[in-house]
């Protein structure tokens, strides 16, 4: 399980890269079975589209992957001697490398407009999320709010896989859990339990180990708990706001009492 989390986003991209290969192929298959009407142009055309699609819908490397494959069948299947990987024209050679560098050009501008547009929306998203748990946590009465109804509260409104605060004291950490909303959830709260340690933070939470994040809650110089998030798309400057925001909730409450 700790090995397929840790490789989570390598997977992802291995199975995207995945069906844009199998496009390419079936691709080079129809071009090749209506060679009557289409051409070489047409075939490099045809690849350059899918090439575009799938930096769009994947990322850099997974276009770069897609980007070979296209050249190889491209000089496989169009380019003189046919059949073989060897190139015979000067060029044929020209044209190859035309095409390689066309597509990584096409690759690397449409990737970097679909992760700026992609941060963008992640952006507008959290500041929301963000100020919805600020007032959320300014609309609780003292009384009510605890740190288990925090790290639930957080849990829910950034849809986060894992969140808890931790609270050192009488010769312990305590945790504050949110609910537990599936098996990842709890081989997190336990591999933190396995890793409580009174004086070192870093044998506190793994983050390597099952992607844990961790922040300190401060306020000031004065340390008051730490909180432990799993997220796969929360930027680590939004969840060191949750924490100030908590820091700032509960010193209030500190002071009240």
């Amino acid at each position: 399980m700790r090995v397929i989390i840790r490789h989570r986003a390598m997977l992802i991209r291995y199975w995207k890269i995945l069906p844009f290969s199998s496009a390419i192929l079936g691709t080079t298959r129809l071009t090749l079975e209506f060679g009557t009407i289409t051409s070489a142009p047409t075939a490099a055309f045809s690849y350059l589209v899918l090439v575009l699609l799938s930096a769009f819908f994947g990322d850099f490397l997974v276009a770069i992957a897609t980007s070979v494959v296209a050249t190889l069948c491209f000089n496989y299947f169009y380019l003189p001697p046919v059949g073989t990987f060897y190139i015979a024209a000067f060029a044929d050679w020209i044209s190859l490398a035309v095409f390689l560098l066309t597509a990584v050009i096409i690759s690397h501008l449409t990737s970097s407009a679909a992760e700026n547009t992609a941060k963008a929306n992640v952006l507008d998203k959290t500041m929301a999320q963000l100020k919805e748990f600020g007032v959320w946590l300014l609309s609780m009465s003292d009384d009510q709010l605890t740190l288990t109804k925090i790290a639930e509260e957080a849990t829910r409104m950034f849809s986060l896989e894992y969140c808890s605060i931790h609270v050192y004291s009488e010769g312990c950490w305590h945790h504050f859990m949110g609910a537990a909303a599936s098996d990842i959830s709890l081989e997190i709260a336990n591999w933190l339990m396995l890793k409580d340690h009174p004086t070192n933070l870093m044998e506190l939470a793994d983050e390597h180990a099952l992607g844990v994040r961790y922040m300190p809650i401060t306020q000031g110089t004065t340390l008051l708990a730490f909180l432990v998030v799993r997220s796969m798309t929360l930027p680590a400057n939004a969840i060191g706001t949750m924490a100030y925001m908590i820091g700032v909730r509960l010193l209030k409450i500190m002071k009240d009492k």
